[in-house]
């Protein structure tokens, strides 16, 4: 509660009457003090007068014993403001009269009372009593508190105004104006700012007060400024300007309610571009953000406008989709679908970009009834459509799921594998088709499943390549394939060749080359005594790149090698870029050799173009002896194949050192039994 005495108002005003008022009570006390003391003679002296001239009065009438006379100067005598009784005593001789007394004085009050001789001729002839009113003095000291008062009561008006005209117009005016100063800086009022002209102290702090105040209400504006940036990075993506994850989430939450109070229907796409990361790779992250933006442009152009684009991560984008039934979404899918697959000319790149999308759709409430479990299952139907092939859309079913838990059931279960050592080298050998001499092996990797038994790539490398498990798995095969050679080489081997698969991923890495040299060096293996398998597709990801990891490759002492030839993307440049020192015909053309006229023609001129580039060749999938037979009539070659050997242990491929004793059994039109091979 606000007391108004202690206001600046208040105070001045108790200040001025303080100081005015008691000085003057003050003066006051201690003048009618002095007054008193001052005047009291005076008074005396004045009494006495009147007293000497009374008796003067009185001496002839009471000579004379003239009773009129002495009534008559009695009557005179009374006459004295200040006399209020007189009493004529004593006469001589007496005279029959009534008494000569004349009291006028108020009991109440004091009296003072002064006698003196009647003389004539200096005979004492009466005496003569005066009651002087003894209040005089204290009448004329009240006059002159009366008065006083007047002049105090007077000075304080004055004063007072004077006072309150130069506070309203030299303090109280200014403080206001600082008030409403601070009050405009408190609530952010657009009133403008006072002009303080005055160079008194309140005129500096004014002016103090406007500097400050402009100082703070800029960095109100910067602090409001950042803080609408910080929530624009909170709820958005910094690179598409699209909104997140955490907006989409609150959106959700809002189209969600309505959805369930309408009895309304919402979908969830998830896209998700194929192969961008061979654009960060081919043309780096410039052009892979670039991409991302009009992707995020494009989105926003062909999908409805009550549809929301956020951008999740990477190259994951999350649509929502209110009010949208199994036919509008998938209609919308595929014209995103088509939209995408547009060239795209970025900055910094010569030719048109080309990107594919996987899109997987969710609805609510039917798929999950909220928003995570719509996220997981779009992700489920996403990675269904990539499976597929990518490039498409596809609605999340409930089997679905089932298959990307057992996925990553496989992922972590190969996680722990590559950690606990579950996993086994298989060496099937290359073999010289004339002499059944073995030449080489191939290093195969197959995992020794604590439930599932013996699995063999096919059943985990793809998994291994999607979560990026191939890296550390294929740095364990780079390991300890040259360990055994570097063992069989101890041993008295030392013509035995060892070649091993190399992964995209493995490539892409730019340690890779000085690993690979690394563990040639610590093995003491010699020169091209280490063979890198590469295929068609992992060369065609970044030519640039490639070629510098082939030339450090080169520079370690390692044969490189094209596996399965002819069932990717062949082309005659890559053959000239890489220059290989083996060229691995895939065991499809070999299949149905001899009768197939057309695997015949296309094998045959993958030997002419081997010789023309001075390459050796290495047929694959061997497994008859009418197979053998045909390709050696192609020319020079090595040969792989059950016909000769199934992937074997380590200690099972020594007994076959150094020549195949199946080669005799080969030349007699004799192969294994495919079903015992692993």
């Amino acid at each position: 509660m606000r007391r108004p005495w202690l206001s600046l108002r208040g105070a001045v005003l108790v200040a001025i009457v303080a100081g005015v008022v008691l000085p003057a009570g003050l003066v006051t006390v201690i003048g009618d003090f002095t007054a008193r003391r001052s005047q009291q003679p005076v008074v005396d002296r004045t009494r006495d007068a009147v007293v000497a001239l009374s008796t003067a009065a009185l001496t002839e009438p009471a000579w004379t014993l003239s009773a009129p006379a002495l009534q008559a100067a009695m009557q005179g005598i009374l006459r004295e403001p200040s006399v209020c009784g007189v009493e004529v005593l004593d006469l001589q001789p007496t005279i029959d009269s009534p008494d000569f007394k004349r009291d006028h004085c108020d009991p109440a009050k004091p009296a003072a009372v002064r006698e003196a001789p009647v003389r004539h001729e200096g005979q004492i002839i009466a005496r003569v009593r005066l009651r002087f009113n003894d209040g005089d003095l204290d009448r004329l000291l009240r006059e002159r508190r009366l008065n006083t008062l007047w002049l105090v009561a007077l000075q304080v008006l004055v004063g007072g105004f004077v006072i309150a005209a130069l506070m309203s117009s030299r303090l109280l005016r200014p403080i206001d104006a600082l008030k409403r100063q601070a009050d405009s800086l408190t609530h952010r009022s657009p009133e403008p700012l006072p002009d303080w002209t005055a160079d008194d102290e309140l005129g500096q702090l004014g002016r103090h007060l406007t500097g400050v105040h402009t100082q703070v209400r800029n960095l109100i504006d910067e602090l409001e400024h950042k803080n609408e940036a910080l929530r624009q990075m909170a709820l958005h993506d910094a690179l598409t300007g699209l909104p997140n994850r955490t907006l989409l989430r609150e959106l959700f939450a809002v189209t969600a309610a309505q959805a369930r109070r309408d009895g309304g229907r919402l979908v969830l796409m998830f896209i998700d571009l194929d192969h961008f990361k061979a654009v960060n790779d081919s043309h780096g992250h410039v052009v892979g953000d670039a991409l991302l933006q009009a992707v995020g442009l494009r989105l926003r152009q062909c999908l409805r406008e009550a549809d929301v684009v956020s951008r999740m991560a990477g190259d994951e984008f999350l649509v929502l989709m209110p009010d949208c039934d199994d036919s509008a979404a998938e209609l919308a899918a595929t014209r995103v679908v088509e939209q995408l697959r547009q060239p795209l000319q970025l900055p910094g790149v010569a030719e048109p970009v080309r990107i594919d999308s996987s899109i997987g759709i969710a609805r609510f409430p039917v798929d999950a009834a909220d928003f995570d479990a719509l996220v997981h299952a779009a992700d489920v139907a996403m990675y269904r459509s990539k499976q597929l092939g990518g490039g498409r859309m596809g609605f999340f079913r409930a089997d679905m799921d089932t298959e990307l838990r057992a996925r990553h059931t496989l992922e972590r279960e190969l996680a722990e594998a590559i950690e606990r050592g579950q996993l086994r080298l298989h060496y099937q050998p290359l073999v010289d088709p004339h002499s059944g001499r073995i030449v080489g092996t191939e290093a195969l990797v197959r995992w020794a499943h604590p439930s599932r038994g013996l699995l063999t790539p096919d059943s985990f490398i793809a998994v291994a390549e999607g979560c990026g498990l191939v890296v550390p798995l294929g740095a364990w095969v780079l390991e300890t394939a040259c360990a055994q050679l570097a063992s069989w080489h101890a041993a008295g081997r030392h013509g035995l060749q060892m070649a091993i698969n190399v992964s995209a991923l493995q490539l892409r890495d730019p340690d890779f080359p000085a690993r690979v040299a690394a563990a040639v060096q610590r093995h003491g293996l010699p020169r091209h005594a280490l063979e890198l398998e590469l295929t068609e597709v992992t060369l065609l990801a970044d030519s640039d790149a490639t070629q510098r990891v082939v030339a450090a490759l080169r520079a370690a002492g390692v044969r490189l090698a094209v596996d399965d030839f002819g069932s990717g993307y062949s082309s005659l440049a890559t053959l000239k870029m890489l220059q290989p020192d083996r060229l691995k015909i895939d065991r499809g053309f070999v299949r149905d050799l001899p009768r197939s006229d057309g695997d015949g023609a296309l094998v045959q001129a993958m030997f002419g173009m081997a010789r023309a580039l001075d390459v050796e060749v290495v047929a694959e999938g061997v497994e008859t002896a009418a197979q053998r037979a045909w390709l050696l009539g192609c020319g020079p070659h090595l040969q792989q194949g059950w016909l000769w050997a199934r992937a074997l242990p380590a200690e099972s491929l020594v007994s076959l050192l150094p020549a195949l004793p199946v080669a005799q059994a080969a030349r007699e039109g004799v192969a294994p039994d495919p079903t015992s091979i692993p």
